[in-house]
C-alpha cells in the first residue's frame, strides 16, 4: 500500500451537517445524521440590461447571495433533530448551521475537517410520501441577516472543524 496517498475526492455520504444548540461564540454542534442532499448555491448573481441603442442584451454581476437545501429522512416515533428545525421555522428563529468533508471533532488525521458555516433562515418545508421510500422533508435555507451581540455581521465563511 501507497502510505503517501490521499483521497483527491470525497463522496456526498462522507458529509457531514451540523446546527449550533448553543451560541455563535460557543457552539455546541448537533449532527443531523438522517440529512442528505445537500445543496448549495452561492457568488455573485446576474441581472441582464437592456437599453435603447443596443441590439443585444448583457448582464452585470449584483449582490453575492448564498441559499440552498437539504432533505431530512423523517424518524418514526420522537425525533429531537427534526422538531428543532421545525421550532426554528415556526418561531422564526436563525440556525447556525455547518456543513463538513469530515466529522466536526476529529483525532485522526491531523488534518480537521474543513466546509462552510452560516447563519440561515429555514423555508417552507415539502414533504414527500412515496410508496415504500422514507418520508423526505425538503428544507430550503438563505443566509440570514444576522448580527452579534457586539453587533458585527455574520456571514457565511469557511470553517475548519475541531481537532482533538
Amino acid at each position: 500500500m501507497a502510505t503517501d496517498l490521499e483521497k483527491g475526492a470525497f463522496a456526498g455520504k462522507d458529509t457531514y451537517l451540523y446546527y449550533n444548540s448553543a451560541t455563535y461564540a460557543s457552539p455546541t454542534w448537533v449532527e443531523m445524521v438522517r440529512a442528505r442532499n445537500v445543496q448549495v448555491t452561492r457568488g455573485a448573481a446576474t441581472t441582464e440590461v437592456e437599453f435603447h441603442g443596443a441590439s443585444t442584451t448583457g448582464n452585470i454581476h449584483g449582490y453575492s447571495s448564498f441559499s440552498g437545501s437539504f432533505e431530512y429522512v423523517k424518524r418514526l416515533g420522537t425525533d429531537a433533530v427534526f422538531a428543532a428545525l421545525e421550532a426554528a421555522r415556526d418561531n422564526k428563529t436563525i440556525v447556525d448551521i455547518i456543513h463538513l468533508n469530515g466529522p466536526e471533532t476529529v483525532t485522526s488525521p491531523t488534518d480537521a475537517s474543513k466546509g462552510w458555516r452560516a447563519p440561515v433562515i429555514l423555508g417552507e418545508f415539502s414533504e414527500t410520501s412515496n410508496g415504500s421510500d422514507g418520508v423526505t422533508v425538503t428544507i430550503p435555507f438563505v443566509k440570514a441577516d444576522a448580527y452579534t451581540s457586539a453587533g458585527a455581521a455574520v456571514n457565511e465563511a469557511a470553517y475548519t472543524g475541531t481537532q482533538n
